[in-house]
């Protein structure tokens, strides 16, 4: 579920989760050869990194435009983790199928090290998908 930017500004850091579709040809995203999930966490050191004239304003911008930004930065390093991953790397269309800010899970109760942390130091999970969520195209239904 997606949240709304004004409770946003009480988090630190900044949690998004994505669904990207991978394919070698764009002619084929509508049926991938892959596809990843992954939680991508944008914290305030990354957003203050220097070098960047967007980042050196980072603490003149509005709430609104620190999401927009953040957003920028965690779908940067969504495709530079799909970049670095072997698997993935042979895949070169990749497709945001979902983008969203999101809470980090509350039910992990020991919070795993990240699949990978990036040099600006965005942090990536790799979210496990076994094949019947893959496949899966209505939520299942609760039977009593």
């Amino acid at each position: 579920m997606p949240l709304a930017p004004s409770s946003l500004l009480t988090m630190n850091p900044l949690t998004f989760f994505a669904h990207v579709a991978l394919s070698k040809d764009a002619r084929h995203l509508s049926r991938p050869e892959a596809t990843a999930n992954l939680l991508i966490e944008i914290n305030e050191q990354t957003l203050r990194a220097d070098g960047d004239e967007a980042h050196r304003k980072f603490s003149k911008m509005s709430d609104r435009q620190r999401v927009d930004f953040a957003d920028k930065i965690g779908r940067t390093a969504a495709l530079d983790f799909l970049n670095l991953e072997k698997e993935f790397s042979t895949l070169p269309v990749r497709r945001f199928v979902d983008f969203d800010l999101t809470e980090m899970p509350s039910y992990i109760s020991v919070r795993p090290v990240p699949t990978r942390t990036l040099p600006n130091n965005s942090k990536v999970w790799r979210l496990a998908q076994c094949e019947s969520d893959k496949l899966r195209t209505e939520p299942l239904s609760h039977t009593s």
